[in-house]
């Protein structure tokens, strides 16, 4: 989105802030300069300074905005069904959609825990606690045996889950070999509820 210089500082700050983050998740953090940015934004070098002091604050702006996990957790207070399976299925499937509408998300995650080493993390945690807690609240007071466990253990579960189907899934889409390219979410899901062995 290139702007006009007439639309104000907000318009401009919102510019600088889509401009990184179409940079960053298609060149990486490091391979992204303040001047790339600048110019991929419409302004001049110099008048980003104006706005973020370094590049870091850039990064943690739009991470604020776009890591996955402030796109993916709203859609978890959507969430509808009469049972944990239910609220499972339904929030698994909102949540894919929600990535799968940004696809440079999975490459802002990579960026924050490899090429940032996770430094934005205490922040982002953060934010998105009182929507977590919020979701745990609606699968707990179901009435449904969960086995006895630290319900954060339960969410972090349940997110490595979607985030192993996901770039399992991008992973795979190119191979030759079709075999597991089409293996539905729902299996996924019924591993994480029931688990491997059988009983």
């Amino acid at each position: 989105m290139r702007i006009a210089k007439s639309n104000g500082g907000e318009a401009t700050r919102q510019a600088l802030i889509e401009a990184s983050y179409r940079l960053f998740t298609s060149r990486g953090y490091h391979a992204t300069t303040m001047r790339d940015i600048a110019a991929d934004a419409g302004i001049t070098a110099g008048s980003i300074y104006n706005h973020f002091a370094d590049k870091d604050q850039m990064i943690k702006e739009v991470l604020l905005v776009y890591h996955p996990i402030m796109k993916v957790l709203p859609v978890l207070q959507q969430i509808e069904g009469q049972s944990v399976t239910e609220l499972i299925h339904d929030s698994a499937r909102r949540m894919l959609e929600a990535i799968d509408e940004s696809p440079g998300i999975l490459n802002l995650m990579y960026i924050e825990l490899v090429e940032l080493n996770g430094r934005h993390m205490e922040t982002l945690m953060s934010s998105m606690f009182p929507v977590v807690q919020g979701f745990l609240t609606k699968i707990y007071s179901q009435d449904a045996k969960i086995r006895p466990q630290d319900p954060l253990v339960f969410f972090r579960a349940f997110v490595g889950m979607l985030l192993g189907y996901g770039l399992t899934r991008m992973a795979i889409a190119n191979l030759p070999n079709k075999q597991g390219k089409t293996t539905p979410l729902t299996e996924f899901i019924h591993i994480f509820l029931y688990g491997v062995l059988e009983s």
